[in-house]
């Protein structure tokens, strides 16, 4: 985004230069996602509350660098050939093993295996995508990968076909992504895995607009059905070889709904947000809020599902500043300021007939004084929708 002018102006002088674009093999695919590692002209520095996953080596799953299954290969060189138009490509081919599901606006990769067969072979996925592990901890089955700039969104010109790859700075999308994998055991030993996307924007800054900061940007619904897709049918291949493609459309994994909000947060007398109603059976919206915390950055410490209970850590900047300042002004003059700690609170559910009530609580279960959970109820009621 940084000196737009100058770069079109390079990239013009640089593509006049060449000849011969005929010979140079211009290939460009309808992929939604071509991921490569890149380094940013700004510093990526991403807010505490937007990275909360710690790496936790000593319970970590050793990673397989160096050992990709041949059906993945298989896989993947099949959806490169179909890709090129090289040869008959399936539509959503149908699964057995690994299936999307669809509840609502939630959707997950739904596995008949147990965690401990899936959890190697998502490590395996990223990198079939072109995404690199950042952080994994298999004592809660979070898996977060590095921020990574989506290449499928840059224009297909002839300018990008002849020296894109050759003088890659040139071209830039401005925004980076970032996926976070999680796995739960089923009741019946099985696994459901949810992937959530976040995006960082590049916006400009300072009066004349030269220099550049990573801002938050929305997170893409679109992007996380992609990559549970691809990462379906990759666990199909491995758990099940033998499945012949089927050339059927499977429509009721990514069918397309009219959209209903499936929330709403309830104010109290005193006009702030008491409490959220989720038009969902326990089961669903217990689903659904773990999507929402995930979503929106909150850091899940523990949680209960037969007791309804989420324990997450937040801090809110609003009540960060306010204890800073509590520290008095010498404190902050003449020391360094001391840090706050994130807020451990109580995210409980409670079924309410065909419907869920979710509350904040304090982490020992009383009344928030902090003043921090309406704004928390606002987040979950918004992740929710």
């Amino acid at each position: 985004m940084v000196k737009h002018a100058l770069r079109a102006a390079a990239a013009a002088s640089i593509a006049a230069a060449l000849t011969g674009c005929s010979s140079l093999g211009i290939d460009f695919t309808d992929e939604k996602v071509q991921y490569e590692s890149s380094t940013s002209r700004a510093p990526l520095e991403i807010p505490p509350d937007l990275d909360q996953v710690t790496r936790n080596d000593r319970y970590s799953i050793p990673t397989r660098p160096q050992i990709v299954s041949a059906n993945a290969e298989a896989a993947k060189a099949q959806q490169e050939a179909a890709a090129r138009g090289d040869g008959p490509s399936e539509v959503l081919p149908q699964t057995e093993i690994a299936k999307v599901v669809r509840e609502g606006s939630v959707r997950y990769v739904h596995v008949a295996q147990p965690p401990e067969k899936v959890w190697p072979l998502l490590q395996d996925f990223w990198g079939t995508v072109g995404l690199v592990v950042k952080s994994q901890d298999s004592t809660t089955g979070v898996m977060q990968t590095e921020w990574a700039e989506n290449k499928a969104n840059l224009p297909k010109d002839i300018i990008r076909a002849t020296i894109g790859k050759a003088i890659d700075f040139v071209y830039d999308t401005g925004t980076r992504d970032q996926y976070r994998a999680r796995m739960e055991r089923a009741d019946d030993g099985t696994t459901n895995i949810y992937i959530t996307h976040r995006q960082m924007v590049e916006v400009l800054k300072g009066p004349q607009e030269d220099s550049t900061i990573w801002q938050p940007g929305p997170s893409d619904p679109e992007l996380e059905a992609v990559m549970l897709t691809k990462l379906a049918q990759q666990l199909e291949q491995e758990f099940n070889p033998s499945a012949k493609p089927q050339e059927q459309v499977a429509v009721d994994q990514l069918e397309a709904v009219r959209y209903q909000p499936m929330s709403e947060v309830i104010n109290g007398a005193d006009g702030k947000p008491e409490a959220v109603v989720i038009s969902e059976p326990f089961d669903r919206a217990w689903r659904r809020v773990g999507v929402a915390l995930d979503r929106a950055g909150f850091e899940v410490a523990d949680r209960d599902r037969s007791q309804g209970l989420f324990m997450i850590r937040y801090l809110d900047p609003d009540y960060e500043q306010q204890k800073k300042s509590e520290q008095g002004f010498f404190t902050n003059l003449f020391s360094k300021t001391k840090a706050v700690e994130p807020v451990e609170y109580r995210l409980r559910l409670s079924p309410e007939g065909d419907k869920t009530r979710v509350t904040v609580l304090s982490a020992d279960g009383r009344a928030d004084e902090t003043g921090v959970a309406p704004r928390i109820l606002t987040l979950i009621g918004e992740q929710t929708r």
